[in-house]
């Protein structure tokens, strides 16, 4: 049996007959776009800072320095060709710390978040780390998308402060109240360090 379908609702939803012959109201969808994520490359920082829109240029090369030092690897997400996010990941003696995560604007709400902090925890896993943490503004929307990918918050409130970098060289300090995450990394028995 051929599934057919009409537009309804001006694009935004399609009528489908099923398998039971029942006709169902689905969301129109674009079919899924591969996603790959992959160390930052220094030539890609300027199409990196476009694509973000959010942080400059500036703040990229700073964090390009941090990962020469071996403070954070710096980590993009690829889909079809084109940057789409970001994040940072610094190892230390059993976890691994999740910061600086960052999507697109016109390509949010699209599941490039998920599959990023996903990634994140495959890292952590394959490296034989036993937990994930993070760092979030208490008022930020993405803590929903961490505690239902597991993330749980640990202890208070506190004041996180770090360093913007702006394209005209000037710096400016950042003071957000926040809070904790933390994942717990589940392996198998022989995974364990």
């Amino acid at each position: 049996m051929r599934v057919r379908g009409r537009v309804l609702r001006r694009g935004l939803f399609l009528l489908r007959l099923d398998a039971s012959l029942s006709w169902v109201i689905v969301p129109k969808t674009s079919p899924p776009k591969r996603l790959h994520i992959r160390r930052l490359r220094r030539e890609e920082i300027p199409a990196l800072a476009a694509a973000i829109g959010e942080i400059s240029e500036a703040q990229i090369v700073n964090r390009w320095r941090e990962q020469e030092m071996g403070y954070r690897e710096l980590l993009v997400a690829e889909q079809d060709g084109e940057l789409a996010g970001t994040v940072s990941i610094g190892e230390g003696e059993s976890t691994l710390h999740l910061f600086a995560l960052e999507v697109a604007p016109a390509l949010r709400r699209r599941g490039i978040g998920s599959a990023i902090v996903r990634h994140v925890i495959d890292v952590a896993w394959r490296r034989g780390l036993t937990r994930v943490y993070l760092e979030v503004r208490v008022d930020n929307p993405a803590r929903r998308l961490y505690h239902r990918l597991g993330f749980r918050r640990v202890g208070p409130e506190f004041s996180n402060a770090w360093w913007r970098y702006l394209d005209d060289g000037t710096q400016e300090r950042v003071e957000e109240p926040s809070i904790r995450m933390v994942k717990r990394v589940k392996y198998p028995p022989q995974r364990r360090r």
